[in-house]
């Protein structure tokens, strides 16, 4: 579980529609609104971490898929991250092989990512400046693999999310940057779905 430390969001997000009063309200409710009701988000995301022993810097990027029922779908350079709504499964394609793991009952599925798209449904928000930047506090994060704590700003129109900050049990300090995200009214099955090849070796876990 996370350290509980202030954590900065950037997501770089597409141009709302036009709410009848949306000036007048939170920016931040209305973004969290259209991520939720969306069926499915797809972000292209860059990922940094800074060592706070060694000060050194390892980068990857990729993309992230999050249905409204729950199924995720990551892939950075080599390796897959899926939950396919009841098992989990960890792929390298470089090295062919996959592990999986299958829920047991009570249990549900989380990820360091997958709060993205309901964000009210795991973090409680309270405004530091209302309409640029805003502290998360996780409602329940015993035994979670997501951040206890996050700081979200947003982008000079307060129409989009920037970026994301946490640091992890090691101290070090993460950085999620989303550059592009599509909410989509339609849920792509195939995105949740691996099509492992004979080739590849499964390893199953209890």
């Amino acid at each position: 579980m996370y350290h509980k430390v202030a954590l900065v969001v950037i997501l770089l997000f597409t141009d709302l529609t036009p709410v009848s009063g949306a000036d007048k309200g939170d920016k931040f409710d209305i973004i969290k609104s259209d991520l939720s009701s969306a069926r499915q988000v797809k972000l292209d995301v860059a990922i940094t971490v800074t060592s706070k022993i060694f000060k050194d810097i390892d980068s990857s990027a990729g993309k992230v898929a999050i249905a409204d029922d729950g199924r995720y779908f990551a892939r950075f350079n080599h390796d897959v991250y899926l939950f396919d709504g009841k098992c989990t499964w960890e792929i390298s394609t470089e090295y062919r092989q996959a592990t999986k793991r299958c829920l047991k009952d009570g249990e549900k599925f989380e990820n360091r990512l997958v709060f993205l798209k309901n964000l009210d449904e795991f973090y409680i928000s309270q405004p530091i400046k209302k309409d640029f930047i805003y502290h998360l506090t996780c409602r329940d994060c015993k035994d979670s693999p997501m951040p206890d704590s996050l700081t979200i700003y947003l982008d000079k129109s307060a129409d989009r999310i920037n970026r994301l900050e946490y640091f992890d049990l090691n101290g070090d300090l993460n950085r999620v940057y989303i550059l592009s995200e599509k909410p989509a009214a339609v849920v792509e099955d195939s995105l949740y779905h691996f099509n492992l090849p004979d080739s590849m070796e499964v390893i199953t876990l209890p």
